[in-house]
């Protein structure tokens, strides 16, 4: 090669590398280091033709779909409503179980071993279902921890798709970016072509660059358009990760927290009847039968309406509805936007490639007129 032809050379890599700076890099989320990158997807254009153009970055396209497609399976994915109905069901369960059992005594027992053995009588009957409730709980528990290993897995996975969709959004990039030079380069072929004098092989050289370079500006506006869809499933994987998240920790608390608590607080109840029902039929055989009665009424008062209010108690709050309810409708709103923007860019999109198709044919109707 000639140092004149390696002086040209240079120059067109100059000059290719200042129009690349000058294209809007940051809106297709590229920078000045991903010059190589656009150069490299600029290859499959060298021999540009009809099917080179329609094949330009099919396989990122593909990729994408294929993203979307995995999205909305896991979307669909009816396991969380099978974890929010099993964690009904546990709440349900335990409150079916309550002391009133132990705390009522007859009004009428007389006799100290009378009042004894219905109080064990009862103590048992409880301790039965006690142990069954349990039984149901451990069981729906367990139900419940295979939805959750499946829900994390699938937040690992999520993980690797929301990487995979961010690298397919800046190849996008680079094949828009890519495609843009090569629409400046058909251009300026164009238009040194025009200046010729023209004869019937130019103008038919120019008409089919005007063809293959309207295909290109379709094909890069698609790349956009694909571009900006990977960047609306980004939030949406995130939405889905922090829902999944939601309703581990929200398991993870009934478990650990609420479960344990509960099981605690029966058993202290039975203890502490005990101890109190202990102390009642000392105090009945110095104080007489009269007075056990009123200190058991008084008991089973008090001890009624600390259940009651226990049993009356919402396990969720109404406040933390309300922010679910909110951060719904939020999520619903703004996908809902995110939408329409969709909608006006593709719009604008679609009269902005007319303009240009009219702008060509016009370009191409003179050039035939003037020739």
């Amino acid at each position: 090669m000639s140092e004149l032809d390696k002086n040209v050379v240079v120059a067109s890599s100059i000059d290719l590398q200042q129009r690349y700076e000058q294209l809007s890099l940051k809106e297709i989320g590229l920078n000045s280091e991903d010059y190589n990158e656009v150069l490299n997807a600029q290859k499959e254009l060298i021999n540009i033709d009809h099917h080179a153009v329609a094949e330009y970055g099919k396989n990122i396209a593909t990729k994408t779909s294929s993203y979307t497609d995995e999205l909305l399976d896991l979307v669909k994915n009816k396991d969380l409503d099978a974890t929010g109905q099993k964690l009904n069901q546990v709440v349900q369960v335990a409150q079916q179980l309550n002391t009133t059992s132990i705390l009522n005594q007859s009004k009428n027992s007389g006799f100290f071993g009378s009042i004894l053995s219905k109080f064990k009588g009862a103590k048992q009957s409880f301790d039965q279902h006690f142990h069954s409730t349990k039984e149901q709980i451990d069981s729906l528990v367990k139900e419940i921890e295979t939805s959750q290993n499946g829900l994390k897995a699938r937040v690992s996975t999520l993980d690797k798709m929301f990487d995979s969709v961010q690298e397919e959004y800046k190849q996008l990039g680079v094949y828009i970016a890519a495609g843009k030079l090569k629409q400046q380069e058909l251009q300026q072929e164009i238009s040194t072509l025009t200046s010729q004098e023209q004869d019937q092989q130019t103008h038919q050289r120019i008409y089919d660059l005007n063809h293959l370079a309207n295909n290109l500006e379709k094909r890069v506006s698609d790349l956009q358009v694909l571009q900006q869809s990977a960047m609306q499933t980004l939030p949406m994987i995130r939405i889905i990760q922090s829902n999944n998240m939601m309703l581990v920790d929200k398991f993870y608390a009934i478990k650990n927290i609420t479960l344990p608590a509960w099981k605690n607080q029966i058993s202290l109840a039975i203890s502490l009847h005990e101890q109190r029902n202990s102390v009642q039929l000392a105090n009945t055989i110095d104080d007489a039968t009269n007075d056990l009665l009123k200190r058991n009424a008084d008991l089973l008062h008090q001890n009624s309406v600390d259940t009651a209010k226990a049993n009356q108690r919402s396990v969720i709050d109404i406040e933390t509805l309300e922010h679910v309810q909110n951060t719904l409708i939020k999520t619903v709103n703004d996908v809902i936007q995110i939408q329409k923007e969709g909608v006006q860019k593709r719009e604008e999109a679609s009269e902005r490639i007319r303009a240009l198709q009219s702008n060509l044919k016009q370009l191409v109707l003179e050039n035939t007129h003037s020739s």
